[in-house]
């Protein structure tokens, strides 16, 4: 590669301004890197706020646009996300060509040689929380010497100790709450797909509400079976099907513990990137609207410059849009699978009890403790519906929005 005839002044170049380059809640800027974070592509917003000239920005490597006052640990987060395959959200100061900066929330995808990432201006309440865990993390690695993993691991815990489960669940909701921010502020009609993602948050965090109520529940029935087995040990005959009865039972509530999605709703050892298919969603559907948002204004830009290569950026946008409604689609079906699976299990259930009923009914001897048994059963299993229908009648209207699919 030719070498950038700047590159000697860049970096020479180490002012800070303590100024903000201002630029609007409207504009939207993107760059495309190589795998190297080599300069490839990017719209003349981001020329305009970076000060540099487009044959400057070209070939150059992204950190040339680098603050001193970004802690490393956030960039190590946002690499190994991208390592690992996803679309990574983090809120970046970065320093203009004159020495001032700007803060931008970044999301950042990798495309095919390569990653793009398409920048907004954040607004949310959040920002100023997460600047000052910027501030605290940047003054760690200076007086502790954190590498950059240790320091990505203490602003993770940092995130944790302000209620996020990681920094993945942080980043999910860091850009949903920009996202909003910045539609309120602009004071645009939501569009129906990010309306339903809206509604598969909620969502998520219902059935999440309901698994550890079914959960509880199954607990009490753990309870229910040892004392179906005891009041089997006093029948004096009969006693052999009251206890398959109870192993069967168990055997099923053993079933639901297992299930994917209730081990994954009741697990506290999240990992960085551990999120759930619903959050992941409310995600990717974001990601999809800003690559719709980010292609029209780029599109808007190219015609006023008369943008030859605007045709190629169009696609990787057009390409990064389809994938992510596809992904969040694909986790509305997981949502509803899943509630479906769970309410089958508890069908099979229902089926032992009435099974337990009608055993109870053929015996001659008729103990209260097992007429006990089965009025807790009762109520546990009428319970266990309520809970499951809530989750179902959430999922449909999801199912039914075309918009997801589109």
């Amino acid at each position: 590669m030719k070498e950038n005839p700047n590159a000697a002044g860049r970096k020479a170049d180490k002012i800070l301004i303590d100024q903000e380059v201002p630029f609007g809640i409207d504009e939207l800027f993107f760059s495309r890197t190589d795998t190297r974070g080599v300069i490839q592509a990017f719209n003349s917003v981001f020329s305009r706020i970076a000060g540099y000239a487009a044959e400057e920005l070209t070939g150059a490597p992204h950190k040339l646009i680098r603050h001193p006052d970004m802690p490393k640990g956030v960039f190590w987060l946002l690499w190994d996300g991208l390592k690992r395959g996803h679309s990574v959200g983090a809120y970046v100061k970065n320093r203009a060509h004159d020495g001032r900066y700007y803060w931008v929330f970044a999301v950042v995808s990798p495309t095919d040689g390569g990653y793009l990432s398409v920048r907004l201006k954040p607004s949310s309440p959040l920002f100023a929380a997460v600047k000052e865990v910027y501030a605290g993390a940047l003054e760690r690695e200076r007086t502790n010497g954190l590498t950059p993993e240790q320091s990505a691991a203490a602003i993770e815990a940092d995130l944790v100790g302000a209620g996020f489960a990681n920094y993945g669940v942080f980043q999910i909701e860091a850009l949903r709450r920009e996202h909003a921010s910045r539609d309120a502020a602009r004071e645009r009609v939501v569009t129906s797909a990010l309306t339903a993602s809206g509604q598969l948050f909620d969502v998520k965090q219902e059935i999440e509400q309901e698994l550890r109520v079914l959960c509880d529940n199954l607990k009490k029935a753990e309870l229910i079976t040892t004392n179906m087995k005891i009041q089997a040990c006093k029948l004096k005959s009969g006693r052999g099907p009251i206890n398959e009865i109870a192993k069967s039972y168990e055997q099923m509530m053993r079933d639901i513990r297992n299930h994917p999605r209730v081990v994954q709703t009741l697990r506290k050892d999240y990992s960085t990137w551990d999120v759930n298919d619903e959050a992941r969603s409310v995600f990717m559907i974001i990601v999809a609207d800003l690559m719709d948002e980010m292609a029209a204004f780029f599109s808007a830009e190219s015609a006023s410059d008369e943008n030859e290569g605007a045709g190629a950026e169009m696609s990787v946008f057009a390409e990064l849009r389809e994938r992510a409604m596809q992904d969040g689609y694909r986790a509305v079906q997981q949502l509803s699978a899943d509630a479906e699976m769970i309410r089958r299990m508890v069908t099979g259930l229902a089926m032992v009890r009435v099974v337990l009923r009608v055993e109870a009914g053929i015996l001659r001897e008729r103990l209260y403790g097992l007429q006990s048994i089965l009025d807790q059963l009762d109520r546990f299993h009428d319970e266990v519906s309520d809970a499951l229908e809530r989750v179902q009648e959430a999922v449909t209207p999801l199912l039914r929005d075309q918009s997801l699919a589109a």
